[in-house]
């Protein structure tokens, strides 16, 4: 059966591929390159560079060949959306183009909420108010391995060479939370400060609603779903998911992070 409403968000929103497979959500490009963990740290800083629009053009034209009507949830971290495509699929009649402001699962957690409406027979209004509820809600925390990728030019402020950065992604901004010499003390430090955010409702995560994890990773699986077993076990979340890093999220991250985007569901309406 044809969908009325399409939702189609960046690639670098990074939603798992069963979820996207599941909801009908559209990516822009509309087949991501994966992340290869055999692939050179020194070849993906090389070929770094923001998202340019066309792709995202293209990806817009073949969800408008499925649906009449189509949200556009562009990601806000200013590396992997195009704002000049974002703008100009705004005035596209039958689409509504909308900035989700943040960076990874934070954008794409907007998405599946939308998709989740769209599924259920809501409306292009319905979707985007489902996408809105969960908007500034999300957070997101990333150990990296190479904080020198961090924002491609200029890295990561006060980080030695060799050294892991805890950090805190919004939209654009990579702000330094903790600095850890090995790699095993900054996972260790993820997930304390993760459970300390979420038990006492830091950064404007508190509240009674089900909690949502997705926990990213780009060539470090075991360490994800490792993380993914402790977030079941300890936080007890309503859902829990591995969203691998794309190929181009990655070169701005680089090789080896391991992360987490969540939100607390508030009140969504028809998305709830």
């Amino acid at each position: 059966m044809a969908q009325a409403i399409i939702v189609l968000v960046d690639g670098d929103a990074c939603v798992p591929d069963r979820i996207r497979e599941d909801l009908g959500i559209l990516t822009a490009p509309l087949a991501p390159a994966a992340f290869d963990p055999a692939e050179e740290p020194r070849e993906l800083r090389r070929s770094a560079a923001p998202v340019e629009g066309e792709e995202a053009t293209a990806a817009l034209a073949r969800a408008r060949e499925l649906a009449p009507a189509v949200l556009y949830l562009g990601v806000g971290d200013g590396y992997g959306g195009s704002e000049t495509a974002l703008a100009a699929a705004s005035t596209t009649p039958g689409v509504l183009a909308i900035a989700t402001g943040e960076a990874l699962m934070g954008g794409g957690w907007q998405a599946i909420a939308a998709a989740v409406v769209a599924r259920s027979g809501g409306s292009l209004d319905d979707a985007e108010r489902a996408a809105a509820a969960v908007r500034g809600r999300t957070r997101v925390l990333m150990m990296l391995e190479h904080p020198p990728f961090a924002g491609v030019s200029g890295g990561v402020p006060g980080v030695l060479f060799g050294s892991r950065a805890l950090v805190r992604l919004s939209g654009p901004t990579v702000d330094v939370v903790a600095r850890f010499g090995r790699r095993d003390a900054a996972l260790v430090g993820l997930r304390e400060r993760f459970a300390l955010e979420v038990q006492e409702g830091g950064s404007g995560t508190s509240g009674g609603g089900a909690l949502r994890v997705a926990v990213h990773h780009a060539g470090a699986a075991a360490a994800a779903e490792a993380m993914a077993l402790w977030v079941e076990r300890t936080l007890h979340p309503e859902e829990v998911v591995v969203a691998p890093l794309t190929r181009h999220a990655a070169s701005r991250l680089g090789p080896g992070v391991v992360g987490v985007a969540w939100y607390r569901e508030g009140t969504i309406g028809t998305g709830g």
